[in-house]
């Protein structure tokens, strides 16, 4: 259970730090991406702000002059694509590399013909009069090659980075779980060790009990209150059984010897023992569609299953009810049902019943004896052969207890193949 929890709680923490390694991946990426558009802006600017000396604002249109030495004197510049625009937009002049001949009303980042560029467009004035436009177009690509490489970066560290929160997880949950495995332990121990301890003085109660009514029943003499001791001692009886099996389930490392069990031979024995109590309440017990199919298991916890889900319905039907058994074989699982037509559960009750102590009805599961262990022991038993139970109910129609397990041919194929491939190893 705790190694369950322990890597539940793993996962959790593997999968909570990869969201948070995601989120970060992305803002960074955008803070990233924003400071490369920022920088390629503040570049255009600065060359723009320089490039005035290089521009003859005396003519009517706008020319460069010089422009050759003004290039070879600074080469860097040459790497963004520099056009002249006369006030009409008309393309005057353009040096560097090939650009989108087209002016742009401000700057930007347009995409045209496959090319990106990141624009700046400047006015230029002469004596306050507007004669053109400077407009520099950078290339996005650069920025896209270093893109990449911060992406693949992150791509690349991701599984490594992962790796890691897996194994401070693991760590972590184990730290986290051992006091809580220790206490529960202590619990469990308790819980056995009590079970013992209560078991025999009960016993004594029971014995002397009985002895009391066989000596004083005949005289008609504490009739009434030897019956509730009898009663009494016989509820506690059941209480610390299924506590013990409880503590006896949850330490069992070792499973259960499995065998080829016969559902339908389960289903007859047990409705036989349960035919005369039903009887005497005013129920019917109806056998249903019985198959004859055969689960690998533990005969005597399947019984103890079926014994539980009946006694379960017994308990919850009315006089003139009607409890269905049914077992069947759906697709690779063998099906066993119980299905009654009592007072029903609340859905919201329906997650809860299998808890330890849990009662729908508190009032009602004391006056005929429950303790709220019995569904707990059905689930427990029932994992020990990978099977599971499902409910369906509705108020005051009735509820049905439906068992799923692999099939014997399944199960034994299965173990078959493991032990082969064990002894080959």
């Amino acid at each position: 259970m705790f190694k369950n929890f322990r890597w539940q709680i793993a996962f959790w923490y593997v999968g909570l730090s990869t969201v948070v390694y995601v989120a970060f991946c992305l803002i960074g990426g955008l803070f990233f991406y924003n400071s490369l558009c920022n920088s390629m802006d503040e570049e255009l600017k600065t060359v723009a702000s320089q490039i005035g000396h290089a521009i003859d604002l005396s003519g009517k249109k706008p020319t460069f002059r010089d422009w050759l030495r003004v290039v070879k004197t600074e080469p860097a510049r040459s790497i963004m694509s520099m056009q002249l625009f006369d006030e009409s937009g008309n393309l005057l002049e353009k040096y560097g590399p090939p650009g989108i001949p087209k002016l742009f009303s401000k700057g930007s980042e347009v995409v045209e013909d496959g090319n990106s560029m990141r624009i700046f467009v400047s006015p230029l004035l002469h004596k306050d009069k507007l004669i053109g436009f400077l407009q520099l177009q950078l290339s996005t690509t650069k920025r896209f090659e270093i893109m990449r490489e911060f992406l693949l970066t992150i791509s690349i560290m991701a599984p490594f980075v992962l790796a890691g929160f897996g194994l401070c997880g693991y760590i972590v949950s184990g730290i986290a779980v051992r006091p809580i495995e220790n206490l529960v332990k202590t619990l469990k121990r308790f819980v056995a060790d009590a079970g013992h301890e209560l078991n025999t003085p009960i016993s004594i109660l029971q014995a002397k009990a009985q002895t009391l009514d066989r000596k004083l029943g005949n005289e008609g003499r504490f009739e009434q209150d030897i019956a509730v001791i009898l009663s009494s001692t016989e509820r506690m009886g059941n209480v610390v059984g299924n506590l013990m099996l409880l503590a006896e389930l949850d330490g069992k490392h070792v499973p259960p010897t499995l065998q080829k069990v016969c559902l339908a031979e389960i289903c007859q024995t047990v409705m036989l023992e349960f035919e005369e109590r039903f009887s005497q309440k005013g129920l019917v017990l109806r056998k249903g569609v019985i198959d004859e199919v055969a689960v690998l298991a533990n005969r005597e916890s399947i019984r103890c299953v079926l014994t539980n889900l009946l006694d379960n319905a017994f308990k919850n039907t009315e006089e003139g009810g009607c409890v269905t058994i049914s077992c069947s074989r759906v697709g690779d699982s063998a099906v066993l049902s119980v299905k009654d037509t009592g007072i029903g559960i609340p859905q919201d009750s329906i997650p809860l019943l299998f808890d330890r102590f849990y009662r729908v009805d508190t009032s009602r599961s004391r006056s005929s004896g429950g303790t709220g262990l019995g569904l707990s022991i059905v689930k427990a038993m029932l994992e020990q052969f990978e099977g599971r139970v499902v409910v369906h109910s509705e108020i005051g129609v009735g509820s049905e207890f439906v068992i799923s397990l692999p099939l014997f041919e399944n199960r034994s194929a299965a173990q078959n193949l493991h032990t082969m491939s064990v002894n080959f190893l």
